[in-house]
């Protein structure tokens, strides 16, 4: 496939339905072609065999579990076909680990439904693979930081763990343009906000939430921010199963989420393509 009906398969990703996704890989024939298509498995291998040729070719093998392998056209050696791939450390059936991505990227991957309609080994093969995808939400934000703001722009701050101003600046200074007005309670670390110069230059209006919610003179609050955070805390409650230490994982899904909502699962898949890079 060339590369652009490569990037014209991935832009439709999320245009497909339940039942065309289901068609698309009904057979692990289907599935290789799919990840093929999309960039998760290669057309060859693009490294020799133990006897220094590279004549790699896939074809089908009744023994393997994936029902197809790369054979070397010189030596007839063979390797699995998510050899050096993005399946390659998994246990799952190509199928189960697409359905997966799939699922997790369209918000239907609750386990009622998945242990109604997929069979997996356990409960914490899902849970496993959904802090998988999150943890490659946290690796694009890693690799291209958000950093938000500039004049005319206004942020909110809300309650953190620990928001000592050696810890709440430096992350302020990182992210958030110089000229933001920042809205804040009168936390004692927020103090120094308003003290920078330079790139670390911006207007600091504080609301005392011991007297107003709203300052009747700025009206200046953190109303919209305390909401969003109620709103995640109260999806968070709704995920069974799912312990406060992953909070910050869930907190990246939704940042994520927010950026690429229209198309989850294409996004997911590039995500995964930068992850394992296929030569």
């Amino acid at each position: 496939m060339t590369q652009d009906k490569n990037i014209a398969l991935l832009t439709s990703l999320d245009n497909i339905d339940f039942r065309e996704w289901c068609e698309l890989i009904c057979s692990t024939k289907k599935c290789i072609d799919f990840c093929q298509n999309v960039g998760l498995i290669g057309f060859t291998l693009n490294e020799p065999c133990a006897q220094g040729h590279n004549h790699w070719k896939s074809g089908s093998c009744g023994r393997a579990s994936d029902e197809f392998v790369w054979r070397c056209g010189k030596d007839k050696s063979t390797r699995t076909i998510r050899h050096g791939t993005f399946f390659s450390n998994s246990k799952l059936a190509i199928r189960q680990v697409l359905d997966l991505t799939y699922f997790w990227a369209e918000q239907i991957d609750s386990h009622a439904f998945l242990r109604r309609h997929y069979k997996f080994a356990s409960e914490s093969t899902v849970v496993d693979w959904k802090n998988f995808a999150r943890d490659c939400c946290g690796e694009h934000f890693l690799r291209y930081p958000v950093v938000i703001g500039g004049p005319w722009h206004t942020l909110e701050i809300d309650e953190i763990d620990q928001r000592g101003a050696a810890t709440l600046l430096p992350i302020i200074h990182q992210y958030v343009r110089a000229g933001t007005t920042i809205y804040s309670d009168q936390w004692a670390a927020y103090n120094g906000i308003a003290n920078g110069t330079g790139p670390h230059r911006y207007n600091n209006q504080i609301v005392n939430h011991s007297v107003n919610f709203v300052d009747p003179t700025t009206s200046t609050h953190t109303q919209n921010i305390e909401n969003l955070w109620m709103c995640m805390k109260r999806e968070k409650k709704n995920q069974m199963g799912q312990h406060a230490t992953l909070l910050g994982t869930h907190l990246t899904e939704y940042m994520w989420r927010q950026r690429f909502g229209d198309r989850p699962f294409e996004n997911l898949v590039l995500a995964f393509q930068e992850k394992y890079v296929v030569q």
